[in-house]
């Protein structure tokens, strides 16, 4: 059976060899980004092997490269990856025709995904909630779901996302590895970070009466105590901290807990405690930038 399968693996890769022998007009391109790619006779970006998905953040730079990216995922049977393509890339500034063109073709592709699949798009739409792109001064991310946003003036991974609903309840986590300094090619392992960021949200069918119903809810949801905790910032909408854990391993950063009508989220950027000087500022500047998108009452 192993035998069997590594024969297939490699007539697999002995036709991706001829396919590419057999067309010399094709060039090979690798952008500043990492993407790796070829352009026909005709410019065309052509994208021959599709990797497992990770968020990355959409470009104005690469927007050709994105758009076929987006095409060739709904082209693959991805189309909840495709669907988050497109929305990052209708999310971009536009600031001249070639951006434009491209949110007009990914606008059309998403409106075909809605109609080819019905009742089924709802669900898919709301599985692509994270929205990443790139802006002059760091990184962007969006949830349209549960309608908040931030950015990072760094580099950032997404590491791990679940999102878990029953009757008028949703639940959505994510967990981002922080990278600063911008660039790709700084010499680090892409699998450490300088920080981790996770944001929880809990959405429910009627509105949280105050700011402080909402802290008490996560206080019983993620064990509160152990930290020592000093308040930043507080008012109606908001309550932000910075915390330590003084028994081992040491860790400390900045959290946060945000009101918006029917939801709340919980966000915290953590850090080990040699690194926590140096990135505390980053940190802060990080969740005094948290917002919320529109409001929430359903």
């Amino acid at each position: 059976m192993n035998a069997r399968r590594c024969c297939f693996i490699t007539i697999l890769l002995t036709a991706e060899t001829i396919l590419l022998a057999q067309m010399p007009d094709w060039k090979f391109f690798r952008d500043r980004e990492g993407n790796s790619y070829f352009i026909d006779r005709g410019g065309k970006i052509r994208i021959t092997s599709m990797k497992k998905y990770r968020y990355r953040p959409v470009s104005a730079r690469a927007i050709d490269y994105y758009l076929e990216y987006g095409t060739e995922l709904i082209k693959e049977h991805r189309p909840v990856e495709a669907l988050s393509v497109l929305k990052s890339i209708r999310a971009l500034k536009s600031d001249n025709q070639r951006i434009y063109q491209a949110q007009v073709k990914a606008t059309e592709l998403i409106m075909k995904m809605s109609k080819n699949n019905g009742a089924r798009f709802t669900s898919m739409n709301e599985s692509a909630s994270l929205m990443l792109f790139q802006s002059d001064d760091g990184i962007e991310i969006i949830n349209d779901q549960m309608l908040y946003s931030f950015k990072v003036p760094g580099r950032v991974a997404v590491l791990r996302k679940v999102d878990r609903s029953r009757l008028e309840y949703r639940y959505s986590g994510i967990l981002f590895g922080i990278l600063s300094g911008r660039g790709r090619d700084d010499g680090r392992d892409a699998d450490a970070y300088d920080m981790m960021m996770a944001v929880d949200t809990e959405k429910f069918a009627v509105p949280y009466k105050n700011l402080a119903a909402a802290v008490d809810k996560w206080k019983g949801n993620i064990g509160y105590e152990g930290l020592t905790r000093v308040v930043l910032e507080q008012d109606e909408r908001r309550y932000i901290c910075s915390f330590r854990n003084s028994a081992e391993p040491r860790y400390g950063g900045i959290e946060g807990i945000f009101l918006n009508g029917a939801s709340s989220h919980y966000v915290r950027l953590v850090s080990s405690e040699g690194r926590l000087a140096a990135q505390r500022d980053l940190m802060r500047k990080i969740i005094e930038g948290f917002c919320t998108v529109g409001k929430a009452d359903r």
